[in-house]
């Protein structure tokens, strides 16, 4: 379990001291540093649950960035406190089993490779544990199975010589070879086609449904969002904007464009149809296409004149 608390966080330095005296309601943001200071969040309060898959959106510069790096003790809070387990990730040891405990797939992973072959890279932080050669070797094969390679086949492969696709999974198996029990993706299927952003999306549903992963996905995509969540937070110019299900948050669709942002595809046009007077039998909950194609043809034989 991983709980936001009051947290706010800004790149900038000290400026000035802390003001003397100040009220027992003065916010933190009102003391302490400039007011030209950029906060990158602002009294931020949630908590990620144990075995939850939970979605963060927001528009470039909303602070997604600056959460995942907290989150696992990459970052500490300039106010407030990030715990993990109920540990405040202001102490060093505990930031460090934090971040054995949290892996972040960073956008573009595929880019961090560096090693001759396939089995070194993935073997890199397996082997920055000290564990015994045995033990590196079982962790690499098992990484890789996680993502479907076979590591007798592309372990002795050089990595820049594969896919892309096959690259970002390589990438992905060396945050996996960690045993990390919770998964923090950002933009997971940046730069993939249709058919690879399928896939790999299937894969996290499936390390989170079978290996019992808590995942965190942060994406641009409203329709990945809403189909993959339990819940989804919304961060708009460092600020909470909306958290919840997904049917919670995207109901509003005039809210979500308030910020620059959109709602899944079938929510957007059920709520066109539903504004031009178009009546559809849709279930309870949020519309998938499949199921708005189902409704609207449905509408349709019922009433075939129209």
């Amino acid at each position: 379990m991983i709980e936001f608390d009051g947290v706010s966080f800004t790149y900038e330095a000290v400026t000035r001291k802390h003001r003397k005296g100040r009220s027992a309601d003065t916010k933190p943001a009102d003391w302490g540093r400039s007011p030209d200071d950029f906060w990158a969040l602002s009294d931020l309060s949630f908590r990620l649950e144990d075995g939850e898959l939970f979605g963060i959106a927001g528009h470039t510069g909303s602070g997604k960035s600056t959460l995942i790096q907290l989150a696992n003790g990459l970052l500490q809070p300039t106010y407030g406190r990030v715990l993990a387990n109920g540990h405040d990730l202001a102490d060093k040891k505990a930031a460090a089993e934090t971040r054995r405990d949290v892996g972040v797939v960073f956008q573009y992973p595929e880019r961090q490779l560096f090693a001759a072959t396939v089995f070194d890279d993935v073997a890199f932080g397996p082997r920055n544990l000290g564990l015994s050669p045995e033990e590196v070797e079982a962790r690499v094969r098992e990484g890789l199975a996680l993502v479907h390679l076979d590591a007798d086949t592309l372990g002795p492969r050089n990595p820049f010589a594969l896919s892309g696709g096959q690259q970002r999974r390589v990438a992905f198996a060396g945050v996996l070879a960690m045993r990390p029990t919770t998964l923090i993706l950002d933009e997971p299927v940046a730069g993939l086609d249709p058919k690879a952003r399928r896939t790999f999306l299937d894969l996290v549903l499936e390390l989170h449904r079978e290996q019992g992963l808590t995942v965190v996905i942060v994406s641009h995509n409203m329709d990945d969002l809403a189909a993959l969540c339990d819940r989804v937070l919304v961060l708009n110019n460092g600020h909470m904007h909306a958290i919840g299900t997904p049917q919670e948050v995207f109901a509003d669709e005039k809210r979500m464009r308030s910020i620059g942002l959109g709602v899944p595809h079938a929510v957007s046009l059920a709520n066109s149809l539903t504004a031009q007077g178009v009546k559809l039998p849709l279930q309870p909950g949020l519309p998938t296409l499949e199921t708005l194609a189902d409704a609207i043809a449905a509408r349709y034989q019922a009433s075939p004149a129209e």
